[in-house]
């Protein structure tokens, strides 16, 4: 065989024009991707930080530097409302993830044509109006409501039970609401998996729990971590489902921020701080979670690495 190392290193100029290209054409692909974040995310919080940064009065903003806002904000005042919004988030988190996990494993495991009748009716309540749904919900759970009126009749209560503007009413709509975005990332991960091994373990002497312990559960983590994101962060900032029914003696970080904006005495600065404390709440969440990701597939990675090597 004749070596040729003009030949080689012409091919290799080539494979780094091309690949010089195709990292051209990635950037330019993702200019408007990138424009619409720095129009309607970055540039907003951008004006957030230095609102949170100005002089509140009771009409109007001073635009001169103060920290006196988030002097407030990390007082003792609101901790109780940062740790009534954490408690619902983590909540409705781990009740998604109870209720979400079997659904989706049953969903992965049915066939061809009641899959797709599953996945439809999980994804109906999409079609209709976020707000509308709530209020159906104020509707079914009123004193005088579809719920309370079915009790009576069946003779189960004498009166009617106060359900709605409780905690276990916003717990109860925020689950409802969430649970699809808790559903779907868990079947596409799920339906991913090679259900042989499943039989394999077990014609091994495996039983059916070590079988999930030891194969569904690893192979299905990144769902449950994507799930856990969807669910854990919105419901972190929830303000409608709260407002609509809830109770106001216990107000989650999301009423607070809208009653500072619109409510007189108005404090955009506080507004604007708690909203910039709790984006950072938020991006330190993201960050464990990006970091439990990195763990998963770096233990993934090992795993296999050991199966070949054995």
């Amino acid at each position: 065989m004749i070596f040729h190392p003009t030949n080689n290193a012409f091919i290799r100029s080539n494979e780094e024009v091309a690949q010089k290209k195709k990292e051209i054409t990635s950037w330019i692909l993702s200019v408007p991707a990138m424009l619409w974040l720095l129009f309607f995310f970055f540039i907003p919080y951008v004006i957030i930080l230095l609102y949170s940064l100005f002089t509140a009065d009771i009409h109007h903003i001073e635009a001169t530097l103060s920290l006196d806002a988030y002097n407030e904000v990390l007082s003792t005042r609101y901790l109780n409302s940062f740790y009534l919004s954490i408690k619902l988030a983590f909540q409705t988190t781990l009740l998604c993830l109870i209720l979400g996990y079997p659904t989706a494993y049953f969903i992965a495991r049915s066939s061809e044509k009641l899959k797709n009748n599953l996945l439809i009716l999980i994804i109906i309540p999409f079609l209709t109006n976020f707000i509308i749904r709530i209020f159906s919900w104020r509707i079914f759970l009123a004193p005088h409501g579809v719920l309370n009126n079915f009790l009576i009749s069946l003779n189960l209560v004498d009166t009617p039970f106060r359900v709605l503007r409780t905690d276990f009413a916003v717990l109860l709509v925020t689950v409802y609401v969430y649970l699809p975005y808790m559903i779907l990332p868990l079947y596409s991960s799920i339906e991913k998996i090679d259900f042989n091994l499943i039989d394999a373990a077990m014609d091994l002497g495996a039983k059916p729990f070590k079988a999930f312990r030891k194969i569904t559960l690893p192979l299905s983590k990144q769902g449950i971590l994507a799930g856990i994101i969807l669910v854990f962060i919105p419901a972190l900032g929830s303000y409608i489902i709260p407002q609509l029914v809830g109770h106001q003696h216990s107000l989650l970080i999301g009423q607070i921020i809208t009653y500072r904006v619109k409510n007189i005495p108005r404090n955009w600065p506080v507004a604007s701080a708690l909203s910039f404390v709790l984006l950072l709440v938020i991006l330190a969440i993201l960050l464990i979670f990006y970091y439990l990701s990195i763990r998963i597939k770096k233990k993934g990675f090992e795993n296999t690495e050991n199966e070949e090597f054995c």
